[in-house]
């Protein structure tokens, strides 16, 4: 031994030292002479160095011997694992050759059965119930691993426990999850309201919390990816600020026309007051503070003061004729009171057909008719109630105006008024060819659903050029995009998620899809002054020359709610119950739906392969196997994964997972290597029959699903749209291409997608405002005791409908679903001027003025209030006509639609409903006085 060697060493040193010392004491005594003292020295230097270097060599040989015993040690260690691990299979082998019942099921079965906990019932315990509570939950991975599974009661197996048949080890899914924020990793959540609170509330609280958090722990940061409460929030700012300056506007023509504070003032408390009980009613009738209903007081404030212009103009005039501030107040509201009760019902009934709608249509305008109804009907009661009651008051002491320049605009009037009544037929037709004109100008630019609306947020997509990229190749490309991005100096945040089952691409999906797996949003700097469209443009030209294709667009674009609803673009539906020629025509169709718009594809193009195993039923049944069992038998051996249960660990709710040990190596050459156990039902003996013995193997194409409607089979093509593109244009050109092609026998084709919801939208509009022109008939029927009277009035809405389908023309608008609400709701308001004019020409006529001078005063007379009020409307538009702040654009068509259809209505109106009232009503008019 090594040490041993050393003491032994050590030993001959110390007597060399002492022989060392006693020559030492023999010099000094002078026993020895110096020559001799150093041969003796030089001699015992001699003798301790060879005796040194051998205990050297014996200390070196010794730790040698220590370095092999070390070795011998670890290879015992690797033996005793490696035989560790061949016991622990032979182990399994042997469970498995007893045939025990332990499949993946089985594991899963048990697990779940004895993680159980629940109440059992009640007993009487001591005169108090009692609960019964059965079983309690796994605590821990070592209680799961020391669960057992059976009693075999079978000598050398015994007992099996979870651990002699699996591996129980703690894993987390971190590697498949991706989320970036800035470049930098991060963690993402999603939160959904209950259907019961307001969204901005609880985003609003949620941000709250988060501020509060990022207080309590150092270094911890929250960076909103999507909050719908801005969106709410940034709508309801744009359209509070149009709705107070439209109302200021508004005020401002009054005071222009008729140039007094006072009577201005009385019209200007119509507006709060009318807003205010509308919102009274809003609330007792369940409607909230959204966009919707706020864009409804946006568009209607211009009209709340309609019926006030029209009570103050007629009382203004009396006092100004002579008549006392009480009695002008009076009489003025008396004699306009029909009409203007007429014209605020015509208004307000034309959302009434609304409640016959069905669908998208009624969810999006139903708050919004409401909320006009509610204003308007407030504004008729504060006319015919308040402003008689201040005007009482705040015109006695009111003179006479002047307006030169008016007066002169109505002496030009009545010499134009006279000439139209000369040429009535010129000017109707040529009013027709203007609203022919105006419809085919406006329609060829082909039908949209609703105006995409801008915003600080983009959602980002990109598709790699491999069919069926990886995880890694997703995320490596993702980090590509988001440092491109990153450098551009508009954007304040840019981030992105992947992972299966994560919540990103759920709370991105109405917001424009995932790329590739891959979630991606941009948040752009608010002082930018960037529309989402230039934003997104300037972000695909950046990642252009990137290894993949890159589209970004808007996040509160209405196209990607399309997609989400009916599905983007054009499609094509293949009916028919042969499969072979339903795959032949998908084979076809998409030529030719490609032609017209660039890209096409079928649901055949996201078919996945398909191993089909095709059994020998005969040969099966001879091995006492039928078709049935081998399904079974194969289905639990491809079954990779299952989660039985879940338990709670260090206070965390974990799922518990049951792996299959060939998860991620099951292919074909796996398939075929399965073999089937079963019992001769002769001798009682198992055997184990290979699948490939009983059963061929074949590669086909399977379809991911097959879709069924009235009992036909279905595959779809589609095709996307680019930029640019409307889709109702496309769609025709699409159908017209489909009309020259003859599909296999048995197959016919449908056109569906997007266009599809259009039109059917624009169908119940249609039907709507058809409705609502009926009841607007009928009202005025009412109203004026004749059914020829009210038809000359109706004149006015065709002229409205010319200026309308005009304005969306030269603005560059298709025309919409949100812009046909505008047409219905032109219908309504435009009929108001027809209603006051005819109604005074009937006063006059009935005064016993002739009938031509009586329509060229009544113009006159009523010409102040019809402008009035069309220009308060048309001003209190205007802001939202212009779409200024983000989100505006949703509801610009409707203000758009208004104002044009209002501006060129009522310069017609002063000519048509003359001319059609000059030719329809030659009939003397008789006063009954019942």
């Amino acid at each position: 031994r090594p040490d041993l060697g050393a003491m032994e060493d050590l030993d001959k040193l110390t007597a060399g030292r002492a022989q060392l010392e006693s020559t030492r004491s023999q010099l000094e005594s002078g026993a020895l002479t110096v020559d001799q003292a150093l041969s003796q020295l030089a001699q015992q230097q001699a003798s301790g160095m060879m005796q040194l270097s051998a205990g050297l060599s014996q200390i070196v040989a010794g730790q040698s011997a220590l370095s092999s015993a070390q070795a011998q040690l670890e290879s015992a260690k690797e033996q005793l694992a490696t035989a560790r691990e061949d016991f622990d299979q032979q182990k399994k082998a042997a469970y498995q050759n007893a045939e025990l019942p332990l499949t993946m099921d089985t594991v899963s079965g048990i697990l779940q059965a004895q993680n159980f906990s629940m109440p059992a019932g009640y007993i009487d315990q001591d005169g108090t119930q009692c609960l019964v509570r059965v079983g309690d939950a796994l605590e821990d991975p070592e209680a799961l691993e020391n669960l057992l599974l059976m009693d075999t009661g079978t000598e050398g197996i015994g007992k099996i426990y979870l651990k002699d048949v699996a591996d129980v080890e703690l894993a987390t899914n971190a590697g498949e999850l991706y989320a970036k924020i800035n470049g930098q990793d991060g963690l993402v959540l999603s939160f959904t309201k209950q259907s019961t609170y307001s969204t901005a509330q609880v985003s609003k609280n949620i941000l709250k919390r988060f501020e509060e958090l990022s207080q309590s722990y150092e270094g911890l940061r929250f960076t909103p990816l999507s909050d719908q409460g801005d969106y709410i929030y940034l709508v309801v700012d744009t359209v509070l600020q149009n709705l107070v300056l439209g109302a200021a506007l508004a005020i401002l023509i009054l005071l222009f026309f008729l140039r007094d504070l006072r009577p201005t003032i009385v019209i200007a408390f119509s507006i709060p007051i009318s807003l205010l009980v509308a919102i009274v009613l809003m609330y007792f009738s369940g409607v909230t503070l959204n966009v919707i209903s706020l864009s409804g007081l946006a568009v209607g404030v211009g009209m709340l003061v309609d019926n006030s212009v029209v009570v103050i103009e007629n009382v203004y005039r009396l006092r100004h004729e002579g008549m006392s501030a009480a009695k002008a107040s009076v009489q003025g509201a008396v004699q306009v009171t029909g009409a203007i009760i007429a014209s605020t019902l015509t208004t307000v009934c034309v959302f009434l057909p609304i409640v016959f709608v069905e669908g998208v249509t009624r969810q999006l305008f139903s708050d919004m008719a409401l909320t006009i109804g509610y204003s308007l009907l407030a504004s008729l009661f504060v006319a015919i109630t308040l402003v008689p009651a201040m005007t009482s008051t705040a015109l006695r002491s009111s003179k006479p105006k002047e307006h030169g320049i008016f007066d002169r605009v109505l002496g030009g009037y009545g010499k134009l008024a006279s000439l139209s009544l000369s040429h009535k037929w010129f000017c109707l037709i040529l009013s027709a060819a203007l609203l022919v004109a105006s419809v085919s100008l406006a329609l060829s630019r082909g039908f949209l659903f609703m105006p995409a609306m801008s915003g600080s947020q983009l959602t980002v997509s990109f598709t790699l050029p491999e069919e069926d990229p990886s995880f890694e190749d997703q995320t490596a490309m993702s980090d590509q995009i988001i440092e491109r991005v990153m450098d551009l100096d508009w954007v304040e945040t840019v981030g992105a998620m992947a992972g299966s089952g994560s919540d990103g691409a759920g709370m991105m999906g109405m917001m424009g899809g995932s790329g590739g797996g891959v979630s991606m949003y941009v948040l752009i700097k608010e002082d930018s002054g960037l529309k989402d469209a230039e934003a997104a443009k300037l972000i695909e030209e950046a990642c252009a020359d990137l290894d993949c294709e890159v589209a970004a667009q808007g996040a509160m674009d209405m196209s990607a709610y399309m997609s989400a609803m009916s599905g983007s673009g054009v499609e094509i539906k293949l009916r028919g119950d042969d499969m072979d020629a339903l795959i032949q025509a998908a084979d076809e169709v998409p030529e030719l739906a490609a032609d017209e718009e660039g890209e096409a594809a079928s649901d055949l193009e996201d078919s996945t392969p398909e191993l089909r195993v095709v059994v020998d039923k005969n040969k099966a049944m001879e091995n006492g196997l039928t078709t049935a069992q081998v399904y079974q038998a194969v289905s639990g051996a491809v079954k990779d994964s299952a989660t039985a249960t879940d338990m709670r660990i260090e206070g965390f709710l974990e799922d518990v997972v049951v792996v299959h040990p060939k998860e991620g190596h099951m292919n074909e050459s796996y398939l075929k290597s399965l073999t089937i156990p079963v019992t001769d039902q002769k001798t009682g003996e198992k055997e184990e029959v290979p699948l490939i013995r009983i059963a061929k193997f074949e590669d086909r194409q399977s379809l991911n699903a097959i879709r069924r409607e009235n009992q036909n089979r279905i595959l779809t093509v589609s095709a996307g749209l680019e930029d640019g593109y409307n889709i109702s244009l496309v769609t025709q050109k699409v159908e017209r291409a489909l009309g020259d092609y003859t599909p296999p026998q048995g197959v016919t084709l449908e056109l569906a997608g997007e266009n599809e919801t259009i039109m059917e939208a624009m169908g119940q509009l249609v039907q709507m405002a058809l409705m609502a022109i009926l009841i607007i008939y009928l009202i005025m029927v009412i109203q004026f005791q004749s059914l020829l009277l009210p038809f000359i009035v109706m004149f006015t809405i065709p002229l409205a409908f010319t200026g309308g389908f005009l304005a969306l023309y030269l603005c560059g608008m298709e025309v919409s679903v949100v812009s046909m609400i505008g047409f219905i709701m032109l219908s309504g308001i435009i009929v108001n001027n027809g209603i006051v004019l005819i109604d005074y020409i009937n006063q006059l006529r009935l005064e016993g003025i002739p009938r031509r001078e009586a329509i060229i005063l009544a113009g006159r007379t009523r010409m102040r209030p019809i402008l009035m009020t069309v220009l308060t409307t048309v001003l209190g538009l205007v802001f939202m006509a212009l779409a200024t702040g983000m989100g505006a654009e949703m509801m610009q068509p409707i203000a758009v639609v208004c104002i044009g259809g209002l501006l060129y209505a009522t310069l017609m109106t002063l000519f048509v409903v003359p001319a059609m009232y000059d030719i329809m009503a030659k009939k003397e008019l008789r006063k009954v006085d019942v």
